[in-house]
């Protein structure tokens, strides 16, 4: 039974830590608009604010946007927007390209009409995921990541530590039994002869 529950918890550790790893390496891959971005894929949790500004999303929902060089007039694009000194995400259908040898400027239909350059468009292509805009978000919190990231691997790290102090006051009673029987079976030899 021990040997059971052992294993267990061997398993359980395993997936607490891969969970960790995950979880770091989202926040740890945000980019310069602070959004968590692997590759070509930027994930956007839709806040309030985000579902006003992006079309066919609500509130928790995950969109996943891929990135795209092959923008066209009349595609909706993903793309950056400053408001109140942060970035947001926006989406809006193109009305003009122009095409350099560096750079492509957008004319999106924004009511104003306004201009996104290429370096700000996170593409065309999007998958949304509707509830895990609200977990990702969760976790990526400070008490999220304090509570749901931090305390688990505490609590492996604390267990772990518990097991080496075990490990360390059997391995001095296991040597002194091993000498004690030596010393017995040496007095037995003797007796014999």
């Amino acid at each position: 039974m021990k040997n059971v529950l052992s294993g267990i918890w061997r398993v359980i550790e395993v997936l607490i830590i891969v969970y960790v790893i995950v979880i770091t390496s989202f926040i740890l891959s945000r980019n310069k608009y602070n959004y968590t971005q692997f590759g070509d894929y930027t994930l956007v949790n839709i806040d309030l604010l985000a579902e006003k500004n992006i079309k066919d999303v609500k509130s928790g929902d995950l969109l996943i946007v891929k990135n795209s060089n092959d923008i066209e007039k009349g595609d909706v694009i993903y793309y950056y927007a400053v408001r109140e000194d942060n970035y947001i995400v926006k989406s809006n259908p193109v009305l003009e390209v122009k095409t350099d040898n560096y750079n492509s400027l957008y004319t999106v239909n924004d009511g104003d009409n306004n201009t996104i350059a290429s370096t700000r468009v996170l593409g065309k292509y999007a998958s949304v995921h509707h509830t895990w805009g609200s977990v990702l978000s969760i976790l990526e919190s400070k008490f999220g990541f304090l509570f749901l990231v931090l305390l688990p691997i505490m609590v492996v790290f604390i267990y772990q530590i518990y097991e080496f102090v075990l490990i360390l006051k059997e391995n001095p009673l296991k040597e002194e039994l091993e000498k004690e029987d030596k010393k017995e079976n040496k007095d037995k030899e003797v007796e014999i002869l």
